[in-house]
């Protein structure tokens, strides 16, 4: 029997339908929750991003702010706008635009976020409270994984869960919130030995390699296995695929994610999911 497919474009719909009624109500007790996007230098690319963000904002009645420096800006006068941002009490949630120009650190500039205004997540504070399971901005990737895998229905406790892909981004973190859901982990990469036979073990399979469309083939998978996949692929002429070749693995797996239209969706979502977190807090 083929797969069922973990439809990410309608889960993400009923994840912002409720998000939309959270912020009207945080709204309706004078606490509006606002958004700055801030980039340092815009290409077309950065521009695109953020009216899809705007949009997202919109749609959701958050507040939703672009604060641009040139690109010549030094890094004084870049480090001084974060903090001023981080100081301002009506900002909720920050994002840094990547990338930045050549003369600043990308990193280091998202390091410089207050963690509870690091929204998307990726800083050594938010990472770590995952650790101690005092989660505040989680990595909206890795949480839009386990919601996702979740939204099959398995039964997480106990399940053997193997992630392939070890960034900090996706991979670690989607480790640890899957462990936090008692499953028994196991964090692969490049250098894992015998990468299928791991796989294969899986109850739940995350794949975040990012490197070869389709590597992960059917023969990698346990029959009836959920199937979360990550990765996102240029193909040329427009085109995106994911790690796991799909037609094989429909045939195996018992739920999977369409790349594109299963992960990427979400992850949008669980970005707002953590500013309406960050506003609850604030």
């Amino acid at each position: 029997m083929p797969a069922k497919i973990l439809d990410g474009k309608a889960v993400a719909k009923r994840i912002k339908e409720k998000l939309a009624l959270e912020f009207a109500a945080l709204r309706a007790g004078g606490r509006a929750a606002k958004l700055v996007s801030f980039a340092v230098g815009v290409d077309d690319g950065t521009t695109s991003y953020r009216k899809s963000q705007k949009k997202q904002a919109e749609a959701l009645g958050v507040d939703y702010a672009m604060v641009d420096l040139p690109a010549e800006a030094p890094k004084d006068a870049v480090v001084a706008k974060l903090h001023e941002l981080n100081a301002d009490k009506s900002v909720t949630g920050i994002i840094l635009q990547l990338p930045v120009p050549k003369h600043l650190n990308g990193e280091e500039l998202a390091r410089m976020i207050a963690p509870a205004k690091n929204i998307e997540g990726i800083d050594e504070v938010n990472l770590g409270a995952i650790v101690m399971k005092r989660y505040l901005n989680l990595p909206c990737t890795a949480r839009a994984a386990v919601e996702l895998a979740a939204e099959s229905g398995i039964d997480m406790n106990g399940a053997n869960a193997v992630v392939i892909g070890r960034s900090t981004i996706v991979g670690k973190p989607a480790a640890l919130l899957l462990l936090d859901r008692n499953c028994t982990v196991t964090l692969c990469h490049s250098r894992s030995r015998d990468l299928p036979a791991i796989a294969r073990q899986a109850d739940i399979l995350v794949t975040a390699i990012g490197t070869r469309a389709g590597m992960v083939t059917g023969d990698w998978i346990k029959p009836g296995a959920v199937v979360v996949d990550v990765g996102i692929i240029d193909v040329g002429e427009g085109r995106i695929r994911g790690d796991v070749d799909f037609d094989s693995a429909s045939q195996v797996a018992g739920f999977l994610t369409p790349v594109p239209g299963g992960v990427g969706p979400v992850t949008t979502q669980m970005l707002y999911l953590n500013l309406l977190d960050a506003a609850k807090k604030a």
